[in-house]
């Protein structure tokens, strides 16, 4: 399937997260209670989600609770009965690493992640780069969700762990409630240049009206999406949603209209690539 902006029946969502948090609760969901409940796959497509294969996320559950969450996204996969893949949670340079990496290293599982704007970052030792390097060798990717201001690392790491493949969630976070013309939106663009520089490192455009704190137009979305392609370009940019937690705000909708109205300014080509081609390829859907 090609994907086209015309038709978000053929996007494939690179960022989709889900849970059922009456079977497992994520410790964060203790201060987000309008996220109590089940975020399916089912109820992904009921609010208007896009009809091509997904990438099921983590979503920052508890550490002994991993195995179990990677579990649960299969079977939300299966539920869906369309081609899915599996970002599991895994912590590189933590204790538990290479057991948890072992449980849930399987067929649908081509991805890793450990959100790391919570807490104290651990990514500049080396025990952290020698595990991204194993998870590159057994063909797992990992993706860095991190505030922008900490894209230092995400060079730093991509640098010396070059062959892993790694993924910049949500554009790195950018400073979009601060808006295109703050002095801080010119440090992101310095920063994401700098970790797009090197070529094991691809970006998600997601997360948009999240960092925002509500609802984008395509004019107020375009030049932070515009600048990432320049920096990464056409095969390196894939199209996500980050459902449900990006939506407290606003819809799905909303952010696939906003975006189909940005990609389709570009040739038929690269709507193919940013909208589904990338991520098919790069999680092997």
């Amino acid at each position: 399937m090609v994907a086209h902006a015309d038709d978000s029946s053929t996007w494939c969502d690179a960022h989709l997260h889900a849970w059922d948090s009456a079977r497992l609760q994520p410790p964060w969901l203790v201060h987000a209670p309008q996220w109590l409940g089940r975020f399916d796959g089912l109820r992904y497509v009921r609010e208007g989600g896009v009809g091509g294969g997904v990438v099921l996320v983590e979503a920052d559950a508890a550490p002994n609770d991993r195995v179990a969450e990677a579990a649960s996204l299969a079977e939300f996969g299966r539920e869906l009965g369309r081609p899915f893949s599996i970002v599991a949670g895994v912590e590189p340079a933590s204790d538990e690493f290479e057991v948890t990496l072992e449980r849930v290293a399987a067929g649908t599982v081509t991805g890793a992640r450990r959100v790391l704007h919570g807490g104290e970052i651990a990514c500049n030792t080396e025990r952290f780069q020698r595990d991204l390097v194993a998870l590159g060798a057994r063909r797992i990717s990992f993706d860095f969700c991190v505030r922008w201001t900490d894209l230092w690392f995400v060079e730093q790491c991509a640098r010396s762990t070059p062959t892993t493949t790694l993924v910049l969630d949500h554009l790195g976070n950018p400073p979009l409630a601060l808006g295109w013309s703050s002095p801080e939106r010119l440090q992101w663009q310095r920063l994401v240049a700098a970790v797009a520089a090197c070529e094991n490192v691809s970006v998600k455009w997601s997360g948009m009206f999240e960092n925002a704190g509500r609802a984008l137009s395509a004019h107020e979305a375009r030049p932070w999406f515009e600048w990432c392609l320049t920096c990464f370009g056409v095969t390196r940019v894939l199209w996500g949603s980050n459902w449900p937690v990006c939506f407290a705000n606003a819809r799905l909708t909303q952010w696939i209209a906003v975006s189909a109205e940005i990609a389709r300014e570009r040739s038929v080509d690269e709507q193919a690539a940013i909208l589904g081609g990338n991520a098919r390829r790069l999680y092997r859907l």
